[in-house]
């Protein structure tokens, strides 16, 4: 039998994440993990680093986030590789330019620079791309993309030097109550008797709520992610492209570009892993050939797919249960990357009986029952609609 303080379940970004500052605060925290460390959905995505979102949380946790990858080698001893080539929302006009209008005000309020571009910047930011029916677009430099592994390999390497205990290969696969509260978890072999439980199981985290009698409205997606043999600009990395006229995103990856549609695909009782929807790349090449004419002889190197974590207004679950004792810290909507190591802090503090430093109201699970969901509207599936191809909700790939 093992005790700890804090059980985390779940070794991706937001898991090791929070173990990290636990563990920094002198907390003694496990970490159960079903694979390896990063071996879920935090592997699988594009690495997209932004700031650009349509809530006044989620923009200054994305902005602690970058200030963290700013010193991220310093502090962990691992190059996390972020690109600060910043993010470009294209648009057509219209509603979708609306809304980035509204976001980038709050962006800018909270020390942001996000601003909105003309067809002539696009062109600067984007050699080659095909204007016609684009207006323009927002732009924040100090936005980019970084490496998913190296980041939660800093995390995890971090946490285990403050004495965490990651279990890998150990499945939470029952829970047993005491009350209001668990008294002890299933993991593998092992008998575990927290003082707190932390569900950072992303896309399997309601199959861990399950287990306590409890349920999250997450559902898992499929998201396609391909890479491209050549780029419109070899000779530098291009800010990660998001075209919401007709809904796919790419950014520079080596020699040539990582891309993939805004459409993802429902997945009930998700795998292990995701087998990549090669019937989804005639679609993404047409959209990529439309925008880039120098596309139009480029070839696929090879793709991938993970599970995306889907909440019904695209922001994450963060809070208490209704168990005194289990704590969520999931459903990132595709922005795990962008906002979990930046709200790691904070969860933390709530975890130690601190008050939080942001105001968390907006990831209270409480908001779908008092019925006050302000949805995402940033690449979220509430306000972006993927052109007229009758598209699933879109993702972001952060």
């Amino acid at each position: 039998m093992m005790t700890c303080d804090v059980l985390v379940i779940g070794a991706g970004v937001a898991g090791c994440a929070v173990a990290y500052e636990l563990a920094a605060s002198g907390a003694e925290v496990v970490v159960a993990e079903r694979g390896t460390v990063c071996s879920g959905s935090s592997a699988l995505n594009a690495g997209g680093i932004r700031q650009q979102f349509s809530h006044e949380t989620s923009v200054r946790a994305g902005m602690a986030t970058v200030r963290r990858l700013g010193t991220f080698e310093r502090d962990f001893g691992v190059d996390p590789g972020f690109r600060q080539t910043g993010y470009l929302f294209l648009h057509a006009g219209g509603e979708h330019e609306r809304m980035l209008q509204r976001a980038v005000r709050i962006q800018n309020a909270c020390g942001v620079p996000t601003r909105m571009v003309g067809p002539e910047e696009v062109s600067r930011l984007v050699p080659g791309i095909e204007l016609a029916d684009l207006v323009g677009g927002a732009y924040n430099p100090t936005d980019g993309y970084a490496d998913p592994h190296s980041i939660v390999a800093g995390f995890a390497g971090g946490a285990r030097d403050r004495g965490a205990v990651l279990l890998q290969w150990s499945p939470v696969t029952a829970m047993e109550l005491d009350g209001n509260r668990v008294r002890a978890v299933t993991a593998g072999s092992r008998r575990i008797v927290p003082g707190l439980v932390v569900n950072a199981a992303g896309a399997w985290a309601p199959g861990v709520a399950a287990l306590y009698g409890g349920s999250l409205p997450i559902t898992a997606r499929r998201s396609d992610i391909f890479v491209i043999d050549r780029t419109p600009a070899p000779d530098r990395f291009l800010p990660l492209t998001i075209d919401l006229a007709t809904g796919h995103y790419l950014h520079s990856e080596g020699k040539g570009l990582v891309a993939g549609l805004a459409e993802s695909f429902e997945v009930t009782d998700p795998p292990a892993r995701a087998a990549v929807g090669w019937e989804v790349l005639p679609l993404l090449v047409e959209r990529l050939v439309h925008r880039l004419p120098v596309l139009e002889a480029a070839g696929v190197t090879r793709g991938w797919a993970g599970f995306i974590e889907t909440t019904p207004d695209d922001n994450p679950v963060v809070g208490w249960t209704h168990l005194t004792n289990v704590y969520t810290v999931a459903g990132f909507s595709g922005h795990g990357m962008c906002l979990a190591p930046g709200l790691a802090p904070q969860v933390a503090r709530e975890l130690r009986g601190e008050p939080s430093e942001l105001p968390l109201d907006v990831y209270r699970l409480e908001r779908f029952e008092r019925g006050s969901v302000e949805p995402e509207e940033v690449w979220g599936g509430g306000g972006i609609a993927a052109g007229t191809t009758g598209a699933r909700p879109p993702v972001a790939p952060d």
